[in-house]
């Protein structure tokens, strides 16, 4: 058994006994990882601010302006246009 499989044997295992827990107990457990994971993140960021080359040259907004998402974005699109994803075969 390799390494990533021991992990996910691992994995399965903990979240067998999770589910075996009360409901109350799972929460409270929930709860408890969420604000580690948060103070985690929390401490990242305010350690390690981002440089101008720790980005990849990634610069946010860039594209602003330079094109307008339409109103209508969200409702479906025609059906013609729609069956165009989808293929009788492969």
């Amino acid at each position: 058994m390799n390494a990533q499989q021991a992990n996910l044997s691992a994995a399965h295992s903990l979240y067998v006994l999770y589910e075996t827990l009360p409901e109350t107990v799972q929460r409270e457990f929930l709860t408890e990882l969420w604000l580690k994971k948060r103070q985690q993140l929390e401490s990242v960021a305010t350690t390690a601010p981002l440089t101008a080359g720790s980005r990849n040259g990634v610069v946010f907004g860039i594209m602003e302006g330079a094109f307008n998402v339409p109103d209508n974005f969200d409702e479906p699109l025609p059906e013609a246009a729609e069956n165009l994803f989808y293929t009788p075969t492969l």
